[in-house]
């Protein structure tokens, strides 16, 4: 082993598996941000919908909630 790399590693595998794992994070970063702002236009969308539309809102919450209570009895048969 060599000092000071309690793993056995040397100094260039470090620094080359350090910047992988920085670019990943840099990459997972994006790529979480990417889905927060899809998913708050979808919930702008979804509200404007609602405001609009209660009544359509309202009915076609209850008719996907019989769907998926039917798709659920089945399943647990």
């Amino acid at each position: 082993m060599s000092q000071g790399h309690p793993f056995g590693g040397n100094g260039i595998e470090d620094d080359e598996a350090r910047q992988r794992v920085q670019q990943f994070a840099r990459d997972a970063s994006a790529q979480v941000e990417q889905a927060r702002m899809f998913l708050e236009d979808i919930n702008e969308r979804m509200s404007a919908f609602v405001r609009e539309r209660p009544g359509t809102a309202l009915l076609s919450a209850v008719a996907l909630g019989w769907v998926i209570g039917k798709i659920a009895s089945k399943a647990s048969r």
